[in-house]
């Protein structure tokens, strides 16, 4: 798809005279379309002022879109005459394709537009609108005036059901929200919500981009489109069919850290989404960012009210969503003083006490004028007897066109007494809101996008990568379920991580051996069969062994349960290691990795099983990621303090830790028969960080 929205000649197939038909409705919705429009349909040749053409062969021009609104069993034909007019681009309104199953049809459809380039929105696609051209391809009902005002029409709106767009639609319009496009997809054929977010990245009308979908195609491409677009564009998306009944399977007892609704939710948060499930919330978010510049925006915020109880409630909210508010030295909270009742409180909340009236509104907005200009402000009403809510109203209007970078929302709190007000402050394009929690929830988003868009996008540096990487791909394919003991070690090594040195043994003559040469005071033994995955059930694994008859009687005693617990078991090896010590300052961190169906690639990162399933202390990303957004990741964990510093608590050596878990990536990433790492755990403290135990599921 190359500029599909650049549109400026349309062609309706089936255009129709008759009133209530689909053909009629996309006639009259092109009436306030200034550039070229043509109709196309055999049973007609002319009606009133409008000519008609028998066939898409007739038409004067090639123009750069035509419309479908004909029987599914006429489309292919039709497309192939659009083929033969050198069209590139159709919108198909006829439905009954493989929503209804008909999916042989579809697939017909797919081939011949692929065949032809020819790029196509839909089937079953409701509208395709662009209020900027008045371009109304749809049969929607309304007229373009309802969705535009004072061109400020700036939010794209892509939905892929168009029963949700009508609805989305229609209530934004009730809440006096105006688009740049409309665009719906279904059946997504050919375009994609990617293909149009490619699209949307040029276009200069667009200021907020607003989704709702059913499904996503192409995952990864998704998720990178997002990442960059966000960063120009806030993103408001609302996606159904997410629960965690949409588990990844997974072979390690970490699959519930990994369920398709949490990889959902972090593919979105590291692309930079408004993800919500609330229909509120999208047209809360989607409307501030659609009225609002966000280099206008302080990240500290006034609140200014005339009640107590809104004072307390608005106090709470601006907690809940980390909210910042604003602080006053002594010299300033005199100036906000002035002319104001001694009652009045100009701590921040701002009390203006019940009886103001809007000499105190203006009073109270001058002073806060006087003592910072960039202060974003929430202004608040609770209607008393003695409240002029009309002259309040035109006093906030009269304020922001004196000052129109001023960033300020407002809350009448009430609905019968301050309803007209509140729709005059609405009409003059100022925020307002019913209660105070909305315009807080609101605002905090305005401060997550604008964070977003400064962070600086890390380039992820590449990893040398070892001499015998094609000899170990070759050792792995012979591997079964998951890598050896050996084998692992030996990745590990290849790439400069630092690890328990593993002796395989079979034999009691090979325990002598292994503890003469690992010479040390305690060792570990363990279990390696590609049957087993989990070596720390009943005598799997022993601990603080500390002599070759303490070994002997080990490696026995792993044989012996082995054979009592799981017979079906294959045994090669035990293995024999150096018991790493635990000091007091040692901090266990896990690591692991899985191969997602959607997004690709998921790194996980905890500390401790305690922590993980009590308090759920866990952070994700979609990787590969840099050094420094893995240190990110592990000051999102609750008790990253415990790994910084506490009390007495050394630091641990974070450089070596996240050498690690980076170097980690490029073993995931170049090894395509690993489907999973799991890193169980790493010790880390202040001086070094070593892998204890690792496993690599095939």
């Amino acid at each position: 798809m190359n500029n599909f929205f650049n549109i400026n000649s349309v062609a309706i197939v089936w255009a129709s005279s008759t009133e209530w038909k689909i053909g009629n409705s996309l006639l009259k919705n092109l009436k306030y379309f200034l550039w070229e429009k043509y109709w196309v349909n055999p049973k007609w040749w002319k009606f009133e002022w409008i000519e008609f053409y028998k066939f898409i062969n007739d038409l004067p021009i090639i123009v750069d879109a035509v419309v479908f609104a004909i029987p599914a069993n006429f489309v292919l034909e039709s497309l192939v005459e659009a083929w033969k007019k050198w069209i590139k681009r159709v919108i198909i309104i006829s439905a009954w394709f493989k929503e209804i199953w008909n999916i042989e049809l579809e697939n017909e459809l797919i081939k011949i537009a692929k065949q032809y380039w020819i790029s196509l929105l839909g089937p079953n696609c409701l509208w395709y609108v662009d209020t900027n051209k008045n371009l109304n391809l749809s049969f929607w009902t309304k007229t373009l005036t309802s969705c535009t005002w004072r061109d400020c029409n700036n939010i794209a709106m892509i939905s892929q059901s168009w029963a949700m767009a009508v609805a989305l639609t229609d209530w934004a319009w009730s809440r006096k929200m105006w688009f740049s496009k409309m665009i719906s997809m279904w059946n997504k054929a050919d375009i994609n919500e990617n293909d149009l977010l490619l699209e949307l990245e040029k276009d200069s009308k667009t200021k907020v981009i607003a989704l709702y979908l059913e499904s996503i195609e192409e995952w990864k491409d998704f998720f990178e489109i997002t990442k960059k677009l966000s960063k120009k564009y806030p993103i408001v998306l609302v996606k159904s069919g997410i629960s965690e009944e949409w588990s990844i399977a997974a072979s390690s007892h970490t699959w519930a850290l990994s369920s398709q609704k949490e990889v959902l939710y972090t593919a979105f948060k590291n692309s930079g989404i408004h993800y919500t499930q609330s229909l509120e919330n999208f047209f809360l978010w989607s409307q501030i960012f659609s009225k609002t510049h966000l280099e206008d925006i302080s990240e500290e915020l006034v609140i200014i009210t005339n009640a107590w109880w809104p004072w307390v409630m608005a106090t709470d909210h601006t907690e809940n969503y980390n909210v910042k508010l604003a602080k006053f030295n002594n010299n300033e909270k005199e100036i906000l003083k002035e002319w104001l009742s001694n009652s009045s409180s100009v701590e921040n909340p701002i009390d203006i006490i019940w009886d103001a009236t809007s000499k105190t509104y203006k009073q109270i907005l001058n002073n806060l004028w006087k003592v910072d200009k960039k202060k974003s402000i929430l202004l608040m009403l609770t209607a008393q007897s003695v409240t002029d809510v009309e002259n309040i109203a035109n006093v906030i209007i009269d304020f922001k066109i004196s000052n129109p970078d001023q960033f300020i929302m407002v809350t009448f709190m009430g609905w019968e007494w301050v309803e007209k007000w509140r729709e005059i402050l609405f009409n003059a394009w100022i925020l307002e809101y019913d209660y105070p929690k909305k315009a807080i929830r609101a605002f905090s988003r305005l401060l997550i996008q604008k964070k977003w868009q400064n962070i600086k996008t890390e380039k992820v540096e590449q990893l040398k990568l070892p001499d015998n990487l094609d000899k170990l791909k070759n050792k792995i394919k012979l591997e079964e379920k998951f890598c050896s003991n050996y084998l692992t070690q030996e990745i590990l090594e290849s790439f400069n991580i630092n690890c328990i040195n593993e002796i395989l043994v079979n034999s009691e003559e090979e325990v002598i051996k292994a503890y003469n040469k690992l010479d040390t005071d305690l060792l570990v033994a363990r279990i390696s069969s590609p049957d087993i995955p989990h070596k720390t059930d009943v005598w799997w694994v022993i601990l603080n062994i500390d002599s070759k008859d303490n070994a002997i009687n080990s490696y026995n005693k792993i044989l012996k349960s082995v054979w009592k617990k799981a017979e079906w078991a294959l045994v090669k090896w035990i293995t024999f290691s150096k018991m790493v010590s635990k000091s007091d300052t040692t901090q266990e961190i896990f690591v692991w990795f899985k191969r997602d169906k959607s997004f690709g690639n998921i790194l996980i990162v905890w500390m401790g099983w305690l922590f993980v399933n009590v308090f759920e202390d866990v952070s994700r990303r979609i990787w590969i990621v840099s050094k420094v957004e893995i240190k990110k990741m592990l000051s999102e964990l609750k008790l990253f303090p415990v790994l910084e510093w506490i009390r007495w608590q050394k630091w641990i050596n974070f450089d070596k830790l996240i050498d690690i878990i980076f170097k980690l990536q490029f073993i995931f990433k170049e090894f395509d028969d690993i489907i999973e790492i799991d890193i169980n755990p790493i010790f880390s403290d202040e001086k070094e960080s070593i892998v204890v135990d690792a496993k690599f599921y095939l």
